[in-house]
């Protein structure tokens, strides 16, 4: 059980310290009572505590539609979330299709009538305007199409239902770099080119990066080349319907006039930048919501005037003795990497991606592979040396090492460069000709549902009396595990029940009078008996 935590800040005379830290607690009632039936809560308040009346249920939305495999209906004002398919979400949008009924939920748990969905067209033209390669994911070699970057057993390709590329992010602070093999090719005309990426990435606190620069780079961090194309789309970029897990449509169209972003065929942002060059790499990068064990669908991928990967390799993941980039004659640990992938091979490249300190020397980055130094050299022009900035280099492998004598193994394996100043490798690789065997496996199921996020802090508003404002949000769930509502608990006794049955969320205020310092633990009440109890613990102390 997480241990019950508190934090004291003072502040100035007749005030409230407020400290709100997330824990969790087996529910008592889960402990005694075993039992199947939904937690039901009844509504309390202690003298001291007033709630705000509970107001009419909610009205229906307006209209309700589906296509392209999703179900979208108007947001309904004051709505907390709403129930459709079985499920509980947040946002106004889920993947499904067909004719079902969607209800609007608010903030006590009471639905609104039920309004039916109307099926539209489907969009599918998007796929003849790419003109070039399209990957609907039906192959589960991704290492022949792509190269993945990301941290490995935090970053892990599967194969979805229904031939869809999933990204299983369990760590849940990592980004997932696709490279495709397959470069963007421009054309002569107006349009010069476009990619188009369907992805759940950009929901909720997620983020979608799409990257074109020349050359062949892995990654290209927070600072890219000036010549690329860099496109961000994710919280701060409307229209805001994106749901947790729900695909959509995102374009970067390439003029002789600028760039156009479009999401299902909306406009959404827009570049006067035209690019110089005739050819790039295209670099998807997704981002789950942040501190959120995440997961990202990917369910097709278009480049337009490429027909398919230029060159077969395979690849052997290489892990650096120390992931620190040393100095040229710095002492380098014991630690080397096997030389099987390079016997007999005709030829074989080395490639790292490395983050930069403040400082260094890239011109002067070299791999130590046992006694030989394979100069690097950048995949992309224009890059940047910034604190924080990323590079990818590629450097031969030398011949001697390619011949089917000599040792197993090659010690050490390090990267060094003048000057490094804390420079990291973020990952190294070989590639050798040939074709690879490499297949995904099935990806983990989707996950269950969850609870939403309380917040909860206290604000003063004279000396006795206090506003305690909780937050229930749901906005990361695929879907919400249903609530029965909470309890608050001043000095350990049971000053107010809320019920929410079969709630998902919203904000509620809670007045308290009382004189004197107290503390006050708010309890979400699950309706499944045996899920754990999240409390919120705070200290409220006068001065």
């Amino acid at each position: 059980m997480t241990p019950r935590r508190r934090v004291i800040t003072a502040v100035g005379a007749v005030a409230i310290i407020v400290a709100a830290v997330l824990v969790l607690r087996e529910s008592d009632d889960a402990l005694k009572k075993p039992s199947s039936e939904a937690v039901r809560l009844t509504k309390y308040t202690a003298d001291f505590v007033r709630v705000s009346a509970t107001p009419p249920p909610p009205g229906p939305p307006s209209s309700v539609w589906s296509s392209d495999g999703r179900v979208q209906w108007a947001p309904v004002p004051g709505a907390a979330g709403y129930e459709v398919l079985g499920k509980l979400v947040a946002s106004p949008e889920i993947t499904g299709s067909g004719r079902p009924d969607v209800r609007a939920v608010d903030a006590f748990g009471q639905r609104s009538s039920p309004v039916r969905a109307e099926e539209r067209p489907s969009d599918d033209g998007w796929r003849r305007a790419v003109g070039g390669w399209l990957d609907d994911f039906d192959d589960t070699f991704l290492d022949r199409r792509y190269h993945l970057s990301g941290r490995r057993g935090c970053v892990n390709p599967g194969s979805g239902s229904g031939g869809r590329l999933v990204i299983d992010m369990p760590c849940g602070n990592d980004t997932a770099v696709l490279r495709s093999r397959a470069p963007l090719l421009l054309k002569g005309s107006a349009e010069l080119g476009r990619v188009v990426v369907v992805t759940d990435a950009a929901g909720p606190r997620g983020k979608l990066v799409v990257d074109l620069a020349p050359g062949t780079p892995d990654r290209l961090g927070p600072i890219p080349p000036a010549d690329a194309v860099h496109v961000v789309v994710d919280d701060s970029v409307a229209p805001g319907t994106r749901g947790a897990g729900v695909l959509h449509r995102f374009e970067v169209v390439l003029t002789d006039n600028g760039v156009r972003v479009l999401q299902d065929g909306t406009e959404i942002a827009t570049s006067p930048v035209v690019p110089q060059w005739r050819e790039a790499s295209v670099l998807i990068g997704v981002t789950p919501p942040i501190s959120y064990p995440g997961r990202v669908e990917i369910d097709a991928i278009g480049i337009s005037g490429s027909h398919g990967p230029v060159d077969e390799v395979i690849e052997t993941p290489l892990v650096a003795g120390t992931l620190r980039v040393l100095e040229p004659e710095e002492e380098a640990p014991g630690i080397g990497v096997a030389r099987a992938p390079l016997r007999g091979v005709s030829s074989a490249r080395l490639r790292a991606t490395v983050r930069f300190g403040d400082g260094g020397d890239p011109n002067g980055l070299v791999a130590q592979l046992g006694s030989a130094k394979v100069p690097l050299r950048p995949a992309v022009n224009g890059w940047s040396a910034a604190e924080d900035s990323e590079l990818t280099l590629i450097g031969n492998v030398p011949a001697e090492l390619l011949t089917t004598d000599g040792p197993d193994a090659l010690t050490p394996f390090v990267l060094r460069m003048p000057g490094a100043s804390q420079a990291q490798v973020l990952e190294s690789y070989l590639e050798v000709p040939g074709r690879s065997s490499v297949k995904l496996e099935n990806a983990p199921d989707e996950p269950p549902p969850v609870l939403p996020v309380m917040t909860a802090e206290i604000n003063a508003k004279g000396p006795n009396d206090a506003a305690l404002v909780i937050a229930l949000d749901a906005a990361h769930a695929r879907s919400v595990a249903p609530i029965a509502g909470f309890e608050v608990y001043v000095d350990t006794s049971l000053a107010a029940t809320v019920p929410m049955p079969g709630g998902i969320g919203g904000r509620h205020e809670l007045e308290i009078s009382l004189k004197g310092s107290h503390n006050v633990e708010v309890r979400l009440r699950p309706e499944d008996p045996g899920r754990q109890t999240d409390s919120v613990w705070l200290e409220l102390r006068r001065t």
